[in-house]
């Protein structure tokens, strides 16, 4: 039986794989930077990488998972500030009509 040499298919995959998680790892860069949101899918289509590559990488699952957490973390604080400014502004809001109805009850001329 023949043997088949291989070694230059061998070669080329190793070389698409290589080329695949550089792109990947740029993608999750420029995702970053821009900051887009992160997760398998925005990552793999800015790469144009396949999910299961992604995935089938440690490296890259770990720093896409982390960057997730990150931006759910992230996200979440900002949607607690979020409600707490509108909370304190709508007690100024109170305040200022509160005042203003004073204001309007004195019947002392105001200047603004």
């Amino acid at each position: 039986m023949q043997r088949r040499n291989v070694e230059g298919i061998k070669k080329f995959s190793e070389q698409k794989t290589v080329e695949a998680y550089r792109k990947a790892v740029s993608a999750i860069e420029r995702l970053r930077k821009e900051k887009l949101k992160i997760n398998f899918n925005t990552v793999s289509i800015e790469a144009g990488v396949s999910k299961p590559f992604l995935y089938t990488h440690p490296e890259l699952r770990d720093k896409i998972e982390r960057l997730r957490r990150q931006e759910q973390t992230e996200t979440s604080e900002k949607c607690r500030l979020t409600q707490r400014l509108e909370e304190e502004n709508e007690k100024l809001r109170k305040e200022v009509r509160r005042l203003q109805d004073i204001l309007r009850k004195s019947k002392i001329p105001v200047i603004i």
